[in-house]
């Protein structure tokens, strides 16, 4: 991932992946759900699009986030990457070539200083925080690492785009992606 202001499409079903696909300035995908059966297909379909996709491992029906389901994931579906909560999916993730993004929720103080602490441990490509309508948390974060910060969650209107890319956010990830790239 790289340090660049990014709308990420975030995928919840086909009509979202129609939609997603239908805009040549999305370049990201968040597959958020799925399942084994037809996860090869929807990935296909969105690298012969030329675009990146990222799977929410802990989401998908009937794959296991242990070693040989992350083995499964890298071999035999091919996404560019993988979206977790959990630190030891990510290292699972690294040791199969995947790029790995880390979700933090963020709900009290005591989460976001643990979660710093998660996160230089794992050592994620990125990491994902939400909810993304928090500035003052993502000009924190900021300071604090040096991943690629990307932020969503809650986020409905331009405005609070602009505001995370203003706070130091690299990407947003949402579903209403459409509010940006419409005039």
């Amino acid at each position: 991932m790289t340090h660049q202001q990014e709308v990420i499409a975030t995928i919840h079903d086909h009509q979202g992946l129609v939609q997603a696909l239908g805009y040549s300035q999305v370049k990201t995908l968040f597959v958020m759900n799925g399942d084994l059966m037809s996860l090869a297909d929807t990935i296909a379909t969105i690298h012969k699009a030329q675009r990146r996709v990222f799977l929410h491992v802990d989401f998908i029906q009937g794959l296991a986030t242990d070693a040989k389901g992350l083995e499964y994931v890298a071999q035999r579906l091919k996404p560019n990457g993988i979206i977790t909560t959990r630190s030891q999916v990510v290292q699972l993730a690294k040791k199969h070539g995947l790029i790995t993004v880390q979700r933090l929720f963020l709900i009290d103080t005591g989460g976001l200083q643990a979660g710093i602490k998660n996160l230089r441990h794992s050592q994620p490509d990125a990491v994902e925080v939400m909810p993304g309508v928090i500035p003052r948390v993502i000009r924190e974060l900021r300071q604090s690492l040096t991943l690629p910060l990307i932020v969503g969650g809650l986020i409905h209107q331009r405005e609070e785009i602009q505001m995370a890319f203003d706070a130091g956010a690299d990407a947003v990830s949402l579903s209403g992606f459409q509010c940006w790239y419409q005039q």
